[in-house]
């Protein structure tokens, strides 16, 4: 996603090899994924999967407290995550 000409948001669908800098990917649990940014996930209701979740990474520190990673499940599994800033990262619908 690009916003006033910058990067803001990059989707990850449908590869599996592309992985977070701590190695969560697509087809990781949500177990996995706690357990990689352990007591930083914030879990919330996914909009049209029932019982997925959004699972929501949230640094600590101060210097990216603007930015998330958000990992999209089906309630077990990852299906595809997103690392940006705020506002973008955490729109549920991508562009178009």
């Amino acid at each position: 996603m690009v916003t006033k000409g910058r990067i803001s948001r990059v989707d990850v669908q449908q590869n599996t090899q592309i992985t977070t800098l701590k190695g969560a990917k697509i087809g990781d649990t949500e177990a996995q994924i706690k357990s990689l940014y352990s007591g930083q996930i914030k879990v919330t209701p996914h909009k049209y999967v029932q019982g997925g979740h959004y699972l929501t990474f949230i640094p600590k520190d101060r210097a990216d407290r603007n930015y998330r990673l958000v990992f999209e499940t089906d309630g077990k599994l990852v299906t595809e995550f997103r690392s940006g800033k705020l506002p973008e990262v955490e729109y549920v619908e991508g562009c178009s």
